[in-house]
This record gives C-alpha cells, sequence and structure tokens, in this order.
C-alpha cells in the first residue's frame, strides 16, 4: 500500500512538472503556425539579413593549428581541474586512508601520463607554428 502511494506521488511529480513544459513549447509552435511569418524568398536566404550584400562565402577554412592549440589548452587546463582539488583534500585522503604514499603515488602516475602526452604532442610538432 505504501510503495503504491509513493509510485503515485512520484508520478503526479513528473507529470507535474513535464506538463508545463511540453504545453508552452505545444503552444508556442501553435501560435507560430498560425501567425508566423511564412514566405521564401532568394534574400530571405541569403547567409546575412542584416541589409548587406555578402561580399564573398560564409565559408572560411581555418588552419588546423588554431584547432590543435585549443586542443590542448583544454587538455591541460582540464588538468588543473583534477589537480586543485586533490591538493586541497590531500590531508584527509591521508588521514582517511592512513597511507601517507598513496595520494601522492597516485598524482604521480596521473602527472605522468600528462607529460607523455605533452612530449608527444611536442615530438609530432604539434606545438610549432611555422
Amino acid at each position: 500500500m505504501y510503495e503504491l502511494q509513493i509510485a503515485e506521488t512520484v508520478l503526479f511529480v513528473l507529470v507535474g512538472l513535464a506538463l508545463p513544459g511540453v504545453a508552452m513549447i505545444g503552444l508556442a509552435m501553435v501560435i507560430e503556425k498560425f501567425f508566423g511569418h511564412h514566405s521564401q524568398s532568394l534574400i530571405k536566404n541569403q547567409s546575412y539579413e542584416c541589409g548587406m550584400t555578402p561580399e564573398h562565402d560564409a565559408y572560411l577554412q581555418f588552419d588546423i593549428r588554431y584547432y590543435l592549440y585549443a586542443l590542448l589548452f583544454i587538455v591541460f587546463d582540464i588538468e588543473v581541474v583534477f589537480i586543485l582539488p586533490w591538493a586541497l583534500t590531500l590531508n584527509w585522503m591521508r588521514d582517511t586512508l592512513k597511507s601517507l604514499w598513496l595520494s601522492p603515488i597516485e598524482m604521480t602516475i596521473f602527472l605522468g601520463i600528462m607529460v607523455v602526452g605533452l612530449a608527444y604532442a611536442w615530438k609530432k610538432g604539434a606545438l610549432e607554428w611555422e
């Protein structure tokens, strides 16, 4: 009996949370269908609708080195996200795990993997611009 009440309550909460969102999206779609502006023209289908005619194609090629630098930055920036909480909880881990060496060893392994990745990128020339 009690499990049935919990299931009914969960169902009621889920429907109560989902129904207003679905109703608002459906209402917006219906209003747009009846009152929206639906004309297609050559000017409307252009890349830029700011009133100026485009001077060239909207597709531009970027050098792959920009992406490589961005990817390497993200990888080594995320490294800080892992190191900072580790450093802040170092004393707690030492006291809880009762091991003086476990925590520094796992960070040494993590930094070793990062150094191997940096050496690989350096050897492949991902950090050279010219």
